[in-house]
């Protein structure tokens, strides 16, 4: 676990020293609705949707209305717990294994993917959108 901690700063880390150096042209944002605007079914490719991918680690079924805010009714660790927080744990995910993460090889492990920046006043909020299955 030690390592995956480690995986997820070092990639974080490079994520914002890239949105440092290169800050991003102000336009249309491709994915408004962050996890469910990449979380997808494209016709000939992998399904995406979350269902699938959660159903495929035996994830109870998912009721969701909006992603990832309604995540955090169950994935909240209790006081004292060594449970990693929901945003531990989706960091960890989507930064662990870059070679062969998704996230990090088609996407380029953008924050701004999933974290709506307000670079005037410095503040970052994640995006939701609606389930999708």
């Amino acid at each position: 676990m030690r390592k995956t901690r480690w995986a997820v700063r070092l990639g974080l880390i490079a994520a914002l020293a890239m949105s440092a150096v290169a800050p991003s042209v102000v336009g249309a944002d491709d994915y408004p609705e962050g996890c469910v605007s990449c979380h997808i079914q494209r016709q000939g490719q992998t399904d995406l949707r979350l269902n699938m991918l959660l159903a495929q680690i035996g994830h109870p079924e998912f009721r969701a209305r909006k992603v990832p805010r309604d995540c955090t009714r169950c994935h909240r660790p209790e006081e004292g717990s060594d449970d990693p927080k929901f945003s531990q744990l989706i960091h960890a995910i989507h930064y662990d294994v870059p070679a062969t993460n998704t996230f990090i090889t088609v996407y380029g492990g953008d924050c701004q993917e999933c974290h709506k920046m307000d670079a005037e006043e410095g503040e970052a909020e994640v995006k939701t959108g609606a389930a999708n299955w």
